[in-house]
């Protein structure tokens, strides 16, 4: 597993730049994990000089507690940016989750893939903004952070196997089922923390 956490310079681009992206890839793997944009003027919550705020590591995390909590839902969609059957070899999609609740928002952005026989890749970006910080209320001097958590995980269907893993395509139909057994596997996984203050 890898790090991130708080120390060191900003990495978030040279993840994405750690893949080739001038070639072609027929399984449609994407390194994109969101992107953050001005409006016509440049403006992002205060910030004129034309550039969206950086986003920079961070010890902070996606609070999965808040997130199990009973809290109504007062907006939740799905949406598929884009699915391939990868001509018969299997399958990818890459999705995007939205909830909005009243403490919180969380967005999960998941690029899947299948190559039967072969490996499965999961890349997940989650991004959370609690809208009060813990134990206090909101005010206009409170800064507005957003957390990015990414996870990479890539398996081999023969290293599952040699692990005892589930190792049959059938045994990954979708994007849920995989995350849950890669999840249960404990197999390699490089994750990064990074947060965007405005």
């Amino acid at each position: 597993g890898g790090g991130g956490g708080g120390g060191g310079g900003d990495r978030s681009d040279a993840w994405n730049d750690e893949e080739e992206t001038d070639s072609y890839d027929w399984t449609f793997t994407t390194p994109y994990r969101g992107s953050v944009s001005v409006d016509v003027d440049g403006h992002v919550d205060g910030h004129v000089d034309g550039n969206p705020p950086p986003w920079t590591d961070t010890d902070r995390r996606v609070d999965r507690g808040l997130l199990m909590e009973r809290d109504p839902i007062l907006f939740f969609d799905e949406l598929t940016l884009y699915e391939s059957e990868l001509d018969d070899n299997g399958l990818m999609s890459v999705t995007v989750k939205v909830r909005v609740m009243p403490r919180c928002w969380y967005v999960l952005m998941r690029h899947w893939m299948r190559v039967d026989g072969v490996l499965i890749r999961l890349r997940e970006t989650r991004f959370f903004h609690r809208v009060h910080p813990a134990g206090g209320s909101s005010t206009s001097d409170s800064p507005c952070v957003v957390v990015r958590e990414s996870a990479r995980r890539e398996e081999t269907f023969e290293g599952l196997r040699m692990r005892g893993a589930p190792s049959e395509p059938g045994q990954y139909p979708d994007a849920d089922e995989a995350a849950s057994v890669l999840l249960a596997a404990g197999g390699p996984v490089e994750m990064e923390y990074h947060a965007l203050t405005v």
